[in-house]
């Protein structure tokens, strides 16, 4: 049974360009303030991994916490 591919619009991981932190999975055309540096993170300006992965909106691997230790 072949898995259907998903058209669903593909999200991004934010990354603060100027503190490092991961901020979130969303769609490209948001944008948030970093709670740590208060820096407003863009897609055009957000810090992106040397491997860029996009998760589809209706993946069942969405993570809803980051429970890495600061």
């Amino acid at each position: 049974m072949k898995k259907k591919l998903s058209t669903a619009p593909l999200q991004v991981e934010y990354i603060c360009p100027k503190c490092g932190k991961h901020l979130a999975w969303a769609l490209p055309i948001v944008s948030m303030s970093c709670p740590q540096c208060g820096k407003w993170v863009t897609n055009e300006n957000r810090a992106k991994v040397a491997t860029e992965v996009y998760i589809p909106m209706d993946s069942d691997q969405v993570v809803l916490f980051n429970l890495e230790e600061n």
